[in-house]
């Protein structure tokens, strides 16, 4: 700010004449025009750089797991050839059902393996929090989408590798407000596809559900032991829904309808009505068959996905009038 101040009083000064000619002050003026632009410059080069959060991670020896491996994926991220690992572990361990057992906060790690280097992209304690991640493509370059709750904050941030200093580049494109939009569609795109994945990979442990009995059904607790985790995976999904709708108001599709009427199943004994919805769903995602979820160059859901969202919500209408 001083030295733009400085700029304008020596331009004012000119302006005002002295005994140059007007060679020598044109000459000065747009000397000074071109300092006052390159200042422009670096002043939002550095409020782009204290929005976005940009930062390096090189490798670096991981003396201590978290207790349990929480996702994988494999990714060459790098654009070498080979494959790199990424891994996201939490210290929290598996009850019998399969659902973790959460305390009220749990160290996270998040962590590219490539070869025998380690890129630790986050290790940390989440407090009343979780961590996730997906994968992306930016301007065609392969990126990690990693996403983080705490209280009642978000945070979304990329990482990409960088040839030059051999790390990854972190930058933080959604905090509470969006604050570049630049990032939204392709990170957006990411978590819907990963959304819609873990929804049929959740609704596919509805089958035990289906063909459980009466009196296992009837039973609370062993009612609650087989639709919980299923309950507790399609909330997870809806999560992914409600961040890529965050990011991208084009994506928007919701699962509430079957979150609310799965807890209804557990809190009172199921009918065979619910049931056979549960079934008509099930059978919905099964037969769908959709190749293409959004259609990118218009930045808008297939309308096959549309349309299957609102079978969904038909279905549960129809029980619930019956």
């Amino acid at each position: 700010m001083r030295t733009f101040l400085l700029g304008t009083i020596c331009f004012a000064g000119i302006l005002s004449g002295c005994t140059q000619s007007n060679t020598d002050q044109t000459k000065e003026i747009n000397e000074l025009k071109k300092q006052m632009e390159q200042i422009s410059l670096e002043n939002e080069a550095l409020i782009k750089q204290a929005n976005s959060d940009y930062s390096t991670i090189s490798v670096k020896n991981i003396e201590k797991y978290p207790q349990t491996l929480y996702k994988k994926k494999s990714l060459d991220i790098d654009e070498d050839g080979e494959e790199e690992i990424i891994e996201l572990y939490v210290n929290a361990g598996k009850m019998e059902n399969g659902l973790f057992a959460w305390d009220d906060g749990q160290n996270w790690l998040l962590v590219v393996k490539d070869g025998e280097n380690s890129y630790p992209l986050f290790d940390d304690y989440i407090q009343l929090g979780s961590l996730d991640f997906s994968t992306a493509t930016f301007d065609g370059k392969p990126g990690i989408v990693m996403h983080m709750t705490q209280h009642a904050s978000i945070i979304i941030q990329k990482f990409t590798y960088d040839q030059k200093v051999k790390g990854f580049q972190k930058e933080t494109f959604y905090k509470k407000e969006n604050m570049n939009d630049y990032y939204n569609q392709p990170a957006s795109y990411a978590l819907f596809k990963d959304a819609y994945e873990l929804m049929e990979i959740a609704f596919e442990k509805t089958v035990p559900i289906q063909e459980a009995s009466e009196n296992t059904l009837q039973d609370s607790q062993e009612r609650w032991y087989i639709i919980e985790p299923v309950l507790q995976e399609i909330r997870n999904t809806q999560h992914l829904f409600e961040l890529a709708f965050t990011l991208n108001p084009e994506l928007n599709v919701s699962l509430n309808g079957p979150i609310t009427f799965l807890n209804e199943m557990i809190i009172d004994s199921p009918t065979a009505v619910q049931v056979d919805q549960l079934k008509t769903i099930y059978r919905m995602i099964k037969e769908s068959e959709i190749q293409e979820l959004i259609i990118e160059e218009n930045n808008q859901l297939h309308p096959s996905v549309r349309d299957l969202f609102q079978k969904f919500d038909s279905t549960l209408n129809v029980q619930q009038s019956s």
